[in-house]
This record gives C-alpha cells, structure tokens and sequence, in this order.
C-alpha cells in the first residue's frame, strides 16, 4: 500500500513525497530485467566476434527477457498509475 510520509492515504499533494515499497520492489524487478536484457545482448555480441557460427542461440533467451522486461515495467507503471504513488 503506498503511504505518504505523513502516514496519511490518498492522493499525492503537490508538495508531499509518497513513499511506496510496492513501487520500489516493481522498479527493482524492472531493473533487474533491464539487466538480463543487457548481459544476454553481451553475450550475444562477444560470441559473434568470437566467431561463434551458433550466435543466434541467444535470439529466443533475448526474446523472453524482453518479454519478461515488458512485463515488470508495466507493472510498475499500472502501479503507479492506479495508486498516484512513487518511490
């Protein structure tokens, strides 16, 4: 549940910071999916300048890290829309 830090629910007055776990725990999840994307597009790029004639194996990892990266950033952006709250 997002709380401002006066403890209070509602809506975010101009003038007051929302803390939210929620919303941290989703942007670290998306974060971390970002990463995945990165490391496994590396990996793709060292192993062809390798050489590696297999390089494409890496295309379908790549395709279901994007598909999970599109996922946790839309959960962390419905949450924040649905509960006006951020980090």
């Amino acid at each position: 549940m997002c709380k401002q830090e006066n403890g209070k629910k509602g809506n975010k007055p101009p003038d007051q910071i929302l803390h939210c776990e929620t919303a941290k725990r989703l942007l670290d999840a998306f974060g971390e999916a970002v990463k995945a994307v990165l490391v496994l597009h590396e990996e793709q790029f060292l192993a062809i300048v390798a050489g590696d004639s297999d390089a494409g194996r890496f295309d379908i990892l790549i395709h279901e890290a994007l598909e999970q990266k599109q996922n946790a950033k839309y959960a962390y952006l419905q949450h924040l829309d649905k509960h006006g709250c951020s980090l």
